[in-house]
């Protein structure tokens, strides 16, 4: 994927209970990631991440280690 079009991605959630819907799209409001989960169900968070890593271009786990080093949780 250009760089560009990382830049102009939106993001999209709704939650209705436990069940949340997820929408990724690029610069031209064309869907690329479309999923709907049980924030309940473990696997489905961790797979969700994931994706989030591959179409964010940085690690969730650097992320939380800065958060964490930072002390801005605690």
């Amino acid at each position: 994927m250009k760089q560009w079009k990382k830049d102009k991605m939106q993001y999209l959630h709704r939650k209705q209970g436990d069940i949340v819907s997820i929408e990724i799209k690029d610069a031209t409001r064309r869907v690329i990631y479309r999923t709907k989960f049980n924030i309940k169900d473990k696997n489905a968070i961790l797979a969700f991440l994931q994706i989030l890593e591959n179409y964010s271009g940085f690690s969730i786990i650097e992320l939380i280690k800065q958060k964490l080093n930072i002390g801005e949780w605690w």
